[in-house]
């Protein structure tokens, strides 16, 4: 079976000076703080700091496990600390954001695998074709992930997204346990994902996929049920409950970024030509959410910066706070949109309102 190459995607020349502005600010700011667009020693220090919490967490389980209910927490824990894990560590490397040489970064992304999630996978779907083709549908394969659920207004629609916003909270307390189980081993026979050419995969990577969820599954499942003396079932309910809690969380993310009700979408022509600039598609379709709040932005690894992300996908997110500061102003400076919610929970809220609104067919919607 032969890959069939989407249509070929073009964005406009920059129609005014916007971009090379924000670029300007921003390499302005680097040299006159003299710093590294990478990683700082508050970086090293969050990257040691998230994985000893990890660690302490994932061996107290063999050190107090004889109590289920400190069970029910620390599982519950380690779902939650693992996608801060992920977040702030895995995502950062596959955008080569953290060190200067790719190879360790390489290194790095290997947090994806050491939490049940394929690295090679995630980044071929969030790099090469999430960042090169956010909000555009059949392209960006973050967004387009199953036809459960109706995200693009004028996607093919299906008589039970009538009650999506009502649904679709509990399918997504199942997100990571369906990515680790099926989407990681479905991606392999995947020709494509989204606007990225997946023909040809390599047989080590599936090898290499097999040998770490073997060991994430045997860590989690097996040795606790090994050296603990509850019955197997309970590990299998505890593992449950990680990937529950896992999935409220990086969904409650992920869906605070590209997916509210003021969302753009905005699609080719007949030729592949979308209609604005690659800078002014990224500002229009990407947006962002506690930007204040110290806290969110060092759990969440500055996804809540989320414009200047895509605008800077190579640069640290732990100088996402002050560059978001510069986006501001230049926008602003442009006349363009920048668009953020307050709190996490409006953000959230948003795209639920997203769902409601896209119930129904675009010729009966209201």
């Amino acid at each position: 079976m032969n890959y069939k190459s989407p249509q070929k995607i073009y964005f406009k020349e920059e129609e005014d000076y916007f971009f090379s502005d924000l670029k300007f600010e921003v390499n302005k700011y680097f040299k006159e703080k003299n710093l590294s667009p990478q990683a700082n020693k508050f970086m090293f220090i969050k990257i040691i700091f998230f994985f000893i919490i990890y660690f302490i967490a994932y061996f107290s389980i063999f050190n107090y496990g004889d109590n289920v209910f400190f069970l029910i927490f620390i599982y519950s824990f380690i779902g939650l600390w693992g996608v801060f894990l992920g977040l702030n560590v895995g995502h950062d490397a596959a955008h080569n954001a953290i060190f200067a040489k790719n190879k360790h970064n390489n290194i790095l992304v290997h947090v994806f695998d050491l939490l049940g999630t394929n690295s090679y996978n995630w980044k071929n779907r969030h790099v090469g074709a999430h960042h090169l083709y956010p909000n555009i549908m059949d392209y960006d394969s973050d967004i387009q992930q199953t036809s459960i659920v109706k995200i693009f207004p004028k996607d093919k629609h299906k008589p039970f997204h009538f009650i999506q916003y009502i649904y679709m909270p509990f399918l997504y307390m199942i997100y990571i346990f369906r990515w680790v189980v099926y989407r990681d081993f479905k991606d392999i026979f995947s020709l494509r994902l989204g606007g990225y050419n997946n023909s040809k995969y390599p047989i080590k990577q599936v090898l290499k996929m097999i040998f770490f969820k073997i060991i994430y599954l045997f860590s989690l499942i097996i040795l606790p049920w090994w050296v603990l003396t509850h019955p197997f079932y309970y590990y299998l309910l505890f593992f449950l409950l990680l990937t529950v809690f896992a999935s409220l969380c990086i969904t409650m993310v992920l869906l605070s970024t590209h997916v509210g009700e003021d969302a753009n979408f905005p699609e080719p022509d007949s030729n592949g030509i979308m209609p604005h600039s690659w800078s002014h598609h990224h500002l229009k379709t990407a947006g962002d959410f506690s930007t204040n709040s110290f806290t969110v932005t060092h759990l969440f690894g500055g996804f809540n910066h989320h414009v200047i992300h895509h605008l800077f996908q190579n640069i640290c997110h732990i100088h996402y706070p002050d560059l978001t500061k510069i986006l501001i102003k230049v926008s602003s400076k442009h006349g363009l949109e920048y668009r953020s919610k307050k709190y996490l929970s409006s953000a959230v809220l948003s795209h639920f309102k997203l769902l409601y609104n896209n119930r129904k067919t675009i010729n009966s919607q209201s």
